[in-house]
């Protein structure tokens, strides 16, 4: 199925403690669909954070202008945009628009928030946005839920050792005499596609070196291609696929994770009924 992507223009909000010092620190995402005007923003909830960042700062009155801050329609699009950036240059301040590509205005959001709001962060009302990469962590977990895996055996950010160095995907499944690694790598946000890459070689070369000191270990890379990708643009992920299949690594669509989860837990369960040790020791 193929996701088509729009382009929604977006501006970061700034709060400036101190206009002489000018140190804003980005606190929101206000985004605006170009062909519709209709907008969306995301604000931090725990602004009392930021008080060991900025120490001596209003936060009192940034709470009170936060609480009522809102969003109408923009008709303009980014010239509209532009305009609020212009508007607002003391305590809270938005930089010029910019332009993001996503299948949906809240994907938009998500990316532009994820990027360049504080990591630590909370949305408000509402879970924190995710990346591409964190939604796939969260399909894969939903998976391995559903898989039929024995209790205890999903392990979040394990770490195998290699002869060079610490493999660490981001999640490991532990049988008797076998360990699989999971790892997400996505190529759904265009502008990220050589990060990606360059993700995949060198995730394949630490598992590589992890598995020639362990030979039971797998490893099953969940990796998703840019949705209605030009062939240029799949390029990057099929480089990425023969890189990690070239070490050994399987590759798979996010739509091929229930079936492997599956699989996964019939290979748990038939171990578990041979009495054979099911997790790794401590």
């Amino acid at each position: 199925m193929c996701i088509l992507m729009g382009t929604y223009s977006y501006a970061v909000m700034r709060f400036v403690p101190d206009p002489i010092r000018n140190e804003p620190v980005n606190v929101g995402v206000v985004v605006v669909d170009p062909e519709t005007g209709r907008t969306a923003h995301t604000l931090m909830r725990n602004l009392r954070a930021l008080g060991r960042r900025c120490p001596g700062a209003d936060l009192r009155s940034l709470e009170d202008v936060l609480r009522s801050f809102h969003v109408g329609d923009m008709p303009g699009g980014a010239d509209d945009l532009a305009s609020l950036a212009r508007r607002h240059t003391n305590l809270l301040q938005f930089t010029p628009p910019r332009a993001v590509a996503a299948p949906t205005m809240e994907e938009s959001l998500e990316l532009a928030f994820a990027k360049y709001v504080s990591e630590h962060a909370v949305c408000s009302g509402a879970p924190r946005p995710k990346s591409p990469r964190a939604l796939m962590l969260c399909e894969i977990d939903a998976a391995l839920a559903g898989g039929g895996i024995a209790a205890g055996a999903v392990e979040k950010r394990p770490v195998f050792a290699g002869r060079r160095g610490a493999f660490t995907p981001d999640r490991g499944v532990f049988g008797g005499g076998w360990a699989l690694a999971l790892h997400a790598i996505s190529f759904m946000a265009r502008g990220s596609f050589a990060s990606s890459l360059n993700a995949a070689k060198v995730l394949a070369v630490d598992f590589e070196d992890a598995r020639a000191r362990d030979g039971s270990l797998e490893c099953t890379v969940v990796a998703e291609p840019p949705p209605d990708a030009t062939r240029e643009e799949i390029g990057p992920y099929a480089q990425a696929a023969g890189h990690l299949e070239d070490r050994g690594c399987k590759v798979i669509r996010l739509s091929g994770m229930e079936s492997l989860a599956k699989e996964v837990g019939r290979r748990t369960v038939r171990l578990d009924r041979k009495g054979r040790k099911m997790l790794r020791g401590p």
